[in-house]
């Protein structure tokens, strides 16, 4: 397995250089650029901006990755790592990196797997106490041609990063297009400054209670699905998730551990899960609670009167 891992990784650098030479940039090939101390496979290079494209050796150690990675960064240099590897290796989403397929037969091309993410906008599903319209959200990342997501990613076009990490946004740790990026930190930006109440309507409809006969059942699955995942990390043992029965869980979920060892510290609510923005009384209970939500369009409706002190949470 090893050695042909060996072989694939020959193979790939030399795509790699071949594709960079032809979206127009000067290559150098198993040469250290200034201040490294060891050699790039792949050095791309335009009038702006070098690119080193390394391929990672079979069973590559994380640190080491991580290592390299800091200091191409350091000296200015732009590096994103391959892998020929069938499965992500642990490494993956920690540095800007492809993990790619060769082609099947002769003169097809290599595919870059679930490289690419767009951003998409769903209708809002949340009820209308929450008043919030569409939802941004990062689709799963699709598997492109590697010749093609090369030359946008030496272009600029794709960038590998946290989407505002100042602000509650998806994290992604595939690729996307500059334009998506933007999309996402303007909408976000407009949440966090969109500071009106909740319309009159919405304070007076019935309280909504997120039950899988009041909305789409997937999107509720999802998220309670992340929640049990989240609360098992927490406490260490298995939670469940039942309806709100106190005032001041104001209709969200409650996340519970399914037993409490005599002595145990743990509190006998872990979590709550959308609770409803317009009756969420911020003076009770729930101010100590971490809340857990599934999108940025809520945890905004919610932070809009929550105290600075409040946990809120996307999954």
């Amino acid at each position: 397995m090893t050695t042909a891992l060996t072989h694939l990784s020959r193979a790939l650098t030399g795509v790699l250089a071949d594709a960079a030479r032809e979206s127009g940039h000067r290559i150098d090939t198993n040469t250290a650029p200034a201040g490294l101390e060891w050699p790039a496979d792949v050095l791309a290079a335009s009038p702006n901006r070098r690119t080193i494209l390394q391929v990672a050796p079979p069973a590559a150690n994380s640190e080491a990755i991580r290592a390299q990675t800091a200091q191409a960064l350091q000296h200015g240099l732009d590096i994103v790592w391959f892998t020929p590897e069938d499965h992500a290796p642990p490494w993956l989403p920690r540095v800007p990196a492809v993990r790619v397929t060769a082609p099947a037969r002769p003169g097809e091309e290599w595919t870059a797997q679930a490289a690419v993410q767009r951003l998409t906008a769903d209708a809002c599903t949340c009820g209308p106490a929450w008043g919030h319209g569409a939802h941004r959200a990062w689709a799963p990342p699709e598997p492109v041609h590697l010749a093609a997501m090369l030359a946008d990613l030496l272009a600029g076009r794709l960038v590998h990063a946290t989407v505002q990490p100042e602000l509650p946004g998806r994290r992604f740790t595939a690729w996307a297009r500059n334009h998506d990026v933007r999309a996402e930190a303007d909408h976000l930006r407009t949440l966090a400054a969109d500071t009106r109440d909740l319309t009159d309507a919405a304070k007076s409809s019935t309280p909504y209670i997120p039950l899988p006969e009041g909305r789409p059942a997937a999107p509720l699955g999802r998220l309670l699905e992340a929640a049990r995942r989240w609360a098992r990390h927490k406490t260490g043992v298995v939670c469940h998730i039942e309806t709100a029965s106190a005032d001041w869980m104001a209709g969200g979920l409650v996340v519970t551990p399914s037993s409490r060892p005599p002595g145990s510290a743990l509190p006998p609510v872990t979590a709550l899960v959308r609770p409803l923005p317009h009756i969420a009384d911020w003076t009770s209970e729930l101010s100590t609670i971490p809340v857990l939500v599934g999108s940025p369009e809520e945890y905004f409706s919610l932070r809009r009167t929550a105290p600075a002190a409040a946990q809120i949470l996307i999954l």
